[in-house]
């Protein structure tokens, strides 16, 4: 992905889906390409890293489709899936990671693979010169095919968990850029840095228990629709992140395929409307339930905000607050609470659709909701030629708000504070910070 956002050759120079369906894939590799081990990268070699990420990788529940994925010639990969899979260019790019490739060597001893590099990327990891927990150091992988695209001797990743020590460490320029919060912009601005931004993540609230398991009301549409008319996301939103966000009902980001302005209004503010709509589903004095939030990125703060204005129609929630990711997923999966505090990132619908929205549990929908006419609708989108997708999931989206599924609040920027007279390439796409890798370069 350039830093447009838009799908370039790599490793692979052409792919398209076979047949109609979005169930078939194929792409050709680039010839004279070697890891950085030294063995070559052949179809066979791309085919069993690509089947190892379906097990091991980030995101497996995204590959969940994929049935097999084979070399049909010495340069040629196949992927066949068992439902439609819309999005599988994005999926093998340097953004979802994916498609970075790793070598025999590595997939023969994945144990040495968090110490050294068996990739085929531009940057190899010099672990002589890494220490965990404080900096990470790559240097340029001698065999990569395009000399072009290597600006850097050496690229060191410092670890600093303090956010406003390593804002100083870029303003007395020990280090030249990091990801801020909203908080510090100012503070990067008056120090001589540079700032760019783009939307990148929503955050709100995720009505998991939407069969009223453990919360009763929550199985009455209205009472979700109430909970969504409660809440004052532009109040929320300035309060959290000023101006480096804005107030949403969806959780698509602008540019996705299925994002309409309109459906980031489809819930106004309005209190009175909220207390009506409890009132009718037999509620009019509200309910309680217990909630899961994160104390990362600002969840729990948005989470609080929420709450806070739930009580105003009669709604408390007894909130669990996590501090780690591990144990939010732990938690997030257990049952245990009818709604958790999130933040999601940019991603198609499809994928959004795979954690979200289809009957199987995830962290996103841990009792596994089921809608017949939301997977009715899903299917059809993903099954549809690519030029009428955006139109399909247009409506998905829409079905899926007016379900009051969950409360999102916010869009919120992913940040950057950069020194501008040494370095040029922070360019923003819309949901794409620039990768730092193929785009970032000296002045």
């Amino acid at each position: 992905m350039d830093e447009k956002g838009t799908t370039q050759p790599g490793l692979a120079t052409e792919w398209g889906y076979i047949g109609t369906g979005n169930t078939d894939f194929e792409f050709g590799l680039r010839e004279g390409i070697t890891f950085s081990d030294g063995s070559p990268l052949t179809a066979e070699s791309v085919a069993a890293s690509l089947n190892y990420a379906r097990k091991n990788g980030l995101n497996i529940s995204w590959l969940s489709s994929i049935e097999s994925v084979t070399a049909t010639g010495p340069l040629t990969v196949r992927i066949h899936c068992t439902t439609p899979n819309p999005v599988l260019p994005r999926l093998l790019d340097n953004v979802s990671l994916v498609g970075s490739v790793i070598s025999p060597a590595g997939l023969a001893d994945p144990a040495k693979m968090g110490t050294r590099s068996f990739g085929a990327g531009p940057y190899v990891l010099d672990p002589w010169q890494t220490v965990s927990g404080d900096h990470d150091t790559y240097t340029p992988n001698a065999r990569y095919w395009d000399k072009t695209k290597i600006h850097w001797k050496k690229v060191v990743v410092k670890v600093i968990p303090n956010p406003n020590s390593a804002l100083q460490t870029v303003k007395t320029g020990q280090a030249d850029a990091l990801t801020i919060t909203a908080g510090q912009v100012d503070a990067a601005r008056s120090g001589g840095l540079t700032v760019a931004h783009t939307p990148i993540v929503t955050l709100g609230v995720n009505l998991v228990d939407r069969a009223g398991t453990r919360a009763p009301p929550l199985k009455d549409v209205r009472v979700r629709q109430a909970l969504n008319y409660a809440v004052d996301r532009a109040a929320i939103t300035k309060a959290v992140v000023q101006q480096y966000g804005q107030p949403t009902t969806q959780i698509g980001l602008p540019e996705a395929e299925g994002f309409t302005a309109e459906t980031d209004r489809r819930y106004p503010y309005d209190p009175a409307r909220a207390r009506q709509l409890l009132t009718e589903a037999g509620y009019p004095n509200g309910f309680a339930l217990d909630m899961e939030t994160q104390g990362l990125l600002g969840i729990d703060l948005v989470t609080q905000a929420v709450v806070e204005q739930w009580k105003r129609i009669g709604v408390t929630a007894q909130v669990t607050t996590d501090t780690s990711v591990g144990r939010w997923l732990a938690n997030a999966t257990s049952r245990k609470f009818a709604a958790v505090g999130f933040a999601y990132g940019a991603a198609p619908t499809y994928l959004m659709a795979l954690d979200w929205l289809l009957p199987h549990p995830t962290a996103f929908n841990p009792f596994a909701s089921q809608d017949p006419e939301l997977t009715r609708r899903l299917t059809d989108a993903a099954s549809a030629p690519l030029d009428q997708q955006d139109a399909r999931y247009r409506e998905v989206v829409r079905y899926v708000v007016d379900q009051g599924w969950f409360v999102s609040v916010m869009r919120m920027d992913g940040i950057y504070a950069f020194n501008a007279k040494k370095l040029t390439g922070f360019t923003t796409a819309p949901n794409h910070l620039p990768d730092i890798a193929w785009v970032v370069a000296p002045k």
